[in-house]
Protein backbone atom coordinates (compact mmCIF):
# COMPACT_ATOMS: atom_id res chain seq x y z
CA UNK A 1 0.00 0.00 0.00
CA UNK A 2 3.09 2.35 1.21
CA UNK A 3 4.29 1.42 -2.48
CA UNK A 4 1.15 2.52 -4.25
CA UNK A 5 0.83 5.67 -2.32
CA UNK A 6 4.49 6.63 -3.17
CA UNK A 7 3.82 5.92 -7.01
CA UNK A 8 1.01 7.84 -7.07
CA UNK A 9 2.21 11.22 -5.59
CA UNK A 10 4.99 10.44 -8.16
CA UNK A 11 3.12 10.44 -10.71
CA UNK A 12 0.96 13.58 -9.67
CA UNK A 13 4.40 15.60 -9.51
CA UNK A 14 5.27 14.30 -12.48
CA UNK A 15 1.70 15.01 -13.97
CA UNK A 16 2.56 19.01 -12.48
CA UNK A 17 5.47 18.81 -13.85
CA UNK A 18 4.23 18.49 -17.36
CA UNK A 19 1.72 20.88 -17.46
CA UNK A 20 4.04 24.07 -18.63
CA UNK A 21 8.21 24.93 -19.11
CA UNK A 22 8.28 27.44 -16.33
CA UNK A 23 6.39 26.84 -13.58
CA UNK A 24 5.62 28.80 -10.18
CA UNK A 25 3.50 26.35 -7.39
CA UNK A 26 3.48 26.04 -4.27
CA UNK A 27 5.30 22.92 -2.43
CA UNK A 28 3.07 20.70 -0.82
CA UNK A 29 5.86 19.76 1.17
CA UNK A 30 7.32 23.39 2.70
CA UNK A 31 4.36 25.65 1.55
CA UNK A 32 7.22 27.78 -0.30
CA UNK A 33 6.88 28.78 -4.11
CA UNK A 34 9.85 27.44 -5.75
CA UNK A 35 10.04 28.28 -9.62
CA UNK A 36 11.21 25.31 -10.99
CA UNK A 37 12.47 24.65 -14.98
CA UNK A 38 10.84 21.79 -16.29
CA UNK A 39 12.87 20.84 -19.49
CA UNK A 40 14.30 17.77 -17.82
CA UNK A 41 12.28 17.94 -14.62
CA UNK A 42 10.71 14.91 -15.14
CA UNK A 43 13.70 12.76 -15.31
CA UNK A 44 15.26 14.34 -12.23
CA UNK A 45 11.50 13.74 -10.72
CA UNK A 46 11.25 10.47 -11.10
CA UNK A 47 15.52 9.40 -9.96
CA UNK A 48 14.86 11.86 -6.21
CA UNK A 49 11.73 9.35 -6.00
CA UNK A 50 13.41 6.36 -6.54
CA UNK A 51 16.23 7.34 -4.13
CA UNK A 52 13.54 8.16 -1.65
CA UNK A 53 11.81 5.10 -2.31
CA UNK A 54 15.27 2.98 -1.59
CA UNK A 55 15.93 4.75 1.49
CA UNK A 56 12.68 3.91 3.15
CA UNK A 57 12.64 0.18 1.83
CA UNK A 58 16.11 0.26 3.71
CA UNK A 59 15.40 2.47 6.67
CA UNK A 60 18.85 4.32 5.41
CA UNK A 61 19.15 7.85 6.72
CA UNK A 62 21.59 9.23 4.02
CA UNK A 63 22.48 9.43 0.37
CA UNK A 64 21.69 6.06 -1.58
CA UNK A 65 23.41 7.51 -5.07
CA UNK A 66 25.88 9.25 -6.20
CA UNK A 67 26.08 12.15 -8.33
CA UNK A 68 23.29 12.76 -10.32
CA UNK A 69 24.20 14.45 -13.84
CA UNK A 70 22.59 17.77 -14.02
CA UNK A 71 21.91 18.43 -9.95
CA UNK A 72 24.11 20.64 -8.41
CA UNK A 73 22.86 20.26 -4.54
CA UNK A 74 21.33 17.30 -3.20
CA UNK A 75 19.30 16.89 0.39
CA UNK A 76 18.23 14.18 1.72
CA UNK A 77 16.29 13.90 4.98
CA UNK A 78 14.05 11.86 7.49
CA UNK A 79 10.88 12.45 10.07
CA UNK A 80 9.30 9.67 12.32
CA UNK A 81 5.97 12.05 11.92
CA UNK A 82 5.74 13.99 8.79
CA UNK A 83 6.55 14.17 5.11
CA UNK A 84 7.88 17.50 5.58
CA UNK A 85 11.00 16.04 6.39
CA UNK A 86 13.81 18.58 6.88
CA UNK A 87 16.96 18.18 4.20
CA UNK A 88 20.23 20.21 3.75
CA UNK A 89 19.47 23.02 1.43
CA UNK A 90 21.76 24.92 -0.65
CA UNK A 91 23.51 28.47 0.44
CA UNK A 92 21.63 30.23 -2.20
CA UNK A 93 21.40 31.05 -5.78
CA UNK A 94 20.31 27.40 -7.02
CA UNK A 95 16.27 26.41 -8.54
CA UNK A 96 14.76 23.51 -6.35
CA UNK A 97 14.15 20.73 -9.56
CA UNK A 98 12.95 17.38 -7.81
CA UNK A 99 10.90 17.09 -4.35
CA UNK A 100 10.45 13.57 -3.36
CA UNK A 101 8.66 11.70 -0.67
CA UNK A 102 8.39 7.96 0.88
CA UNK A 103 6.75 6.51 3.43
CA UNK A 104 9.37 3.73 5.39
CA UNK A 105 8.54 1.61 8.20
CA UNK A 106 9.15 3.99 10.75
CA UNK A 107 8.47 7.13 9.48
CA UNK A 108 9.25 9.76 6.12
CA UNK A 109 12.05 9.71 3.86
CA UNK A 110 12.65 13.10 1.34
CA UNK A 111 15.35 13.76 -1.49
CA UNK A 112 15.18 16.72 -3.17
CA UNK A 113 17.41 18.49 -6.14
CA UNK A 114 18.76 21.76 -7.28
CA UNK A 115 20.54 23.07 -9.98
Amino acid sequence: MRLIQSLVLGLVVLVGASASSQAQSRCPHCGQIHSVSHSSTSNLQARAQAEAQTMASRNYKGHVQGTVPGVGFCGVGWSSSSSNAPTCTPSGGMTLVADAVARGADGWYRVRYWR
